[in-house]
């Protein structure tokens, strides 16, 4: 009755498995992260107006150190790609590389790439960072900068436009939260003890005759058998006990929900 025991004191300690305390901290850190995900949209919209409430100098200024090599490189590859007079050893996608020269018409192509324009005032600048003539490294880190400061200027104008736009908030209207249990278990108990027989028979024969010459009178004849049985059979009993239960509990809880906003403003 062992595994029996074991089945229903194991059913005993379902307790002990803290479904409600899971339940529990399932429907919390659902909500939980609802409001969380609900108050990170809010910051970003915040960090939006933010943002764009500078000026496009301001916001220039402050965002440009964070433009990349790649994205400097991208730009300089797509408005100065390579050229004659780009050194064969290199292996740099755009003209503007140590050892590079740029023609008059690729420097004003450049130039004309980098203006910016400022989508409140409408105000063009262009420092002209391109010059005709042979690149050294104060000409390109020049060329870089002024790419920084193009590709800072792109972004303040993405972010105006996304403030027209609107705000794109994700809202959950409705859902359901579920948690269920299927608690199983089952315990046995099963003892047997076979039989066996053992059974073996063996019949012998032996004969032997002799008939003499024709000059003897006398005919010669014997024969003999032998008959061996053996029966072994041990006690021919089975016995057995077999036991069992079987414990299954099940639970759920299934909760719909809506959310709303309440009006933090106050008349």
């Amino acid at each position: 009755m062992a595994g029996v025991n074991d089945a229903i004191g194991a059913a005993t300690r379902l307790g002990e498995i803290g479904f409600v305390e899971f339940t529990t901290k399932l429907v919390s850190d659902v909500f939980d992260t609802l409001v969380a995900s609900n108050l990170r949209q809010q910051q970003a919209f915040i960090e939006l107006l933010q943002a764009t409430s500078k000026s496009l100098t301001a916001y220039v200024n402050e965002t440009k150190d964070d433009i990349g090599p790649g994205e400097i490189m991208q730009v300089l590859t797509a408005i100065a790609p390579r050229n004659t007079d780009t050194p064969p050893t290199s292996d740099s996608p755009t003209a503007v590389t140590s050892g590079g020269k740029l023609s008059a018409d690729e420097a004003a192509a450049i130039n004309t790439a980098l203006t910016i324009t400022d989508p409140d005032t409408n105000a063009v600048s262009n420092d002209k960072a391109a010059k005709a003539g042979a690149l050294d490294d104060k000409a390109i880190d020049a060329l870089r900068e002024a790419v920084a400061q193009r590709v800072a200027a792109n972004k303040y104008t993405l972010l105006k436009e996304m403030v027209k736009l609107g705000m794109l908030r994700l809202v959950v209207t409705d859902g359901t939260i579920e948690s269920g249990l299927n608690f199983h278990t089952y315990g046995s108990d099963f003892l047997r003890n076979n039989s066996s027989r053992y059974s073996s028979q063996q019949f012998q024969l032996k004969a032997t005759a002799q008939t003499g010459s024709i000059l003897s009178a006398w005919v010669k004849a014997s024969a003999s058998t032998a008959y061996t049985s053996v029966n072994v059979s041990t006690s021919n009993t089975s016995s057995g006990s077999s036991s069992g239960v079987d414990v299954t509990i099940t639970g759920g809880v299934k909760i719909n929900f809506k959310t709303d906003y309440l009006p933090l403003d106050t008349p």
